[in-house]
């Protein structure tokens, strides 16, 4: 079979792989009231320590237009996941916090959350996995130059 034939087949089972990961994934963020979009809001301002982000610095790291972060934290907000402070430095600007709420679930899903990937990545044993990510890491190199 010729080259191009892989290319287009890898090109698909990645496809269908990561459709099939973002279901599964979904389903295990809905048992704790959580979606892939705030888990990933949370986790970024739980990894401050409790310093807190800005509105931009959460968009920045989570690559999203500043309306959709800006959606994003007024639901969170809404569920009482994340407060808005001004920062003392700049008045103009807010502060994101955990509320005390999502602290506790951010301890308590964290370790279920680990495990659970651990689980779905345990068909590879540590060599397969080192050598998926530098196959992902060269296919996304690859991704500049087109």
């Amino acid at each position: 079979m010729s080259d191009r034939y892989f290319s287009t087949r890898t090109l698909i089972e990645l496809t269908v792989f990561q459709d099939n990961l973002d279901d599964v994934l979904e389903m295990h963020f809905a048992r704790y009231g959580l979606s892939k979009a705030k888990f990933n809001a949370l986790i970024q301002i739980f990894m401050t320590g409790g310093h807190g982000l800005t509105q931009s610095e959460l968009g920045k790291k989570l690559l999203v237009s500043r309306a959709n972060i800006t959606r994003l934290i007024d639901r969170l907000e809404k569920e009482n996941l994340v407060v808005r402070k001004p920062d003392p430095n700049d008045k103009r600007v807010f502060q994101l916090y955990l509320t005390d709420r999502a602290s506790t679930l951010m301890n308590a899903f964290i370790p279920i959350h680990n495990q659970y990937v651990h689980k779905l990545m345990s068909t590879l044993n540590t060599n397969e996995k080192e050598m998926l990510i530098s196959l992902l890491d060269k296919l996304k190199q690859g991704l500049d130059s087109v």
